[in-house]
């Protein structure tokens, strides 16, 4: 088996041999969405005791497996802590995407805006180049506002809306349509292949659950004209019974079938997910379309997206990654 080489990367220049040789175990979870991916590393705190690295520092982590080289992620160090007897360093950061300016809370409105132009508009306030899907930011508001409420938060609202994957990556704002398993340009992606031989024992495990499925949902938009609240349908679950009805009113019917018909796709797309972990696959990211092949035949071929991903390295087991997904849509 070829041992992983870790470089780690604290403020631009590479952790010395002392630093190295202390670290037991670090681990990278890469999330699906706008939730923030994380660095968790463990450090031996014998004598000589160590400096860990300050709060505020910018980490990067590269991992080196044969002749492929993989970059895992830049963080900022947002938290140091000890442990005594046995004396240990924890050191937990969050990526360096997530921009705390971007939490402040704004008030505006746009008028006759596509969403293309919306997230467009918003990504270059901040310096972010981004890849948008036209299949999910082509709709039109007559008028749509924010009020008292974070960039962040209500891209992520608009994103929920319209069944976007809305994400932040390496200075790259990212607009997806969720679940599908496809560029910006709409490509297909092809999926990754996990077979029995990368399968680490006892891990693997599909899932089918009837938890919140329903025949029908509903959404209500407000009819100006009338001034009347009006409902649209759309299919859930043929198999299920009952009616999920989304909780926030929509400006227009186009709107609320648009995000009725993204939470049906979510709701069938959560009834079967999947876990397992692997011999270090450094290539898998979160959003990426996965199959398994040769491990079971009620689960072979069957297209996952993955909606987090953990790489994890210790001296004991080297390295592993742990993934989980849903059902790709539809």
């Amino acid at each position: 088996m070829i041992r992983p080489i870790v470089v780690i990367t604290v403020d631009g220049k590479p952790v010395g041999s002392i630093f190295d040789s202390r670290l037991i175990s670090l681990s990278i979870t890469d999330n699906e969405g706008i939730q923030s991916d994380s660095l968790t590393m463990t450090l031996s705190d014998g004598q000589p005791h160590v400096a860990p690295p300050r709060r505020g520092a910018a980490v990067s982590v590269v991992v080196t497996i044969g002749v492929i080289v993989t970059f895992l992620g830049n963080f900022v160090i947002n938290s140091v802590s000890r442990s005594c007897l046995p004396n240990t360093i924890t050191v937990k950061g969050h990526s360096a995407d997530l921009r705390s300016e971007m939490k402040a809370g704004k008030s505006r409105h746009w008028d006759n805006s596509s969403i293309k132009s919306i997230v467009s508009g918003i990504a270059g306030e901040y310096g972010l180049e981004t890849k948008i899907a036209d299949a999910v930011s082509s709709y039109v508001y007559p008028w749509i506002g924010q009020q008292d409420e974070s960039d962040l938060s209500f891209l992520d609202r608009l994103a929920l809306r319209h069944g976007a994957l809305f994400s932040i990556k390496n200075g790259l704002l990212l607009w997806l349509e969720r679940g599908a398993g496809k560029t910006a340009g709409g490509a297909t992606i092809g999926p990754a292949v996990i077979s029995p031989e990368t399968l680490i024992t006892g891990s693997c495990k599909v899932s089918e659950t009837d938890v919140d499925r329903f025949k029908t949902v509903k959404a209500y938009w407000h009819d100006r004209n009338g001034a009347q609240r009006r409902p649209v349908v759309v299919p859930g679950d043929d198999s299920a019974t009952g009616e999920h009805v989304l909780k926030w009113p929509y400006a227009s019917k186009e709107e609320a079938e648009a995000a009725a018909k993204s939470a049906a796709r979510e709701m069938l797309r959560g009834a079967t997910s999947m876990s397992c972990w692997v011999s270090g696959r450094p290539d898998l990211l979160a959003g990426q379309p996965l199959v398994f092949a040769g491990v079971h035949p009620f689960v072979d071929g069957i297209e996952f997206i993955l909606d987090r991903v953990t790489h994890q390295y210790t001296k004991a087991s080297g390295f592993r990654t742990s993934v989980s997904g849903k059902l790709r849509a539809e």
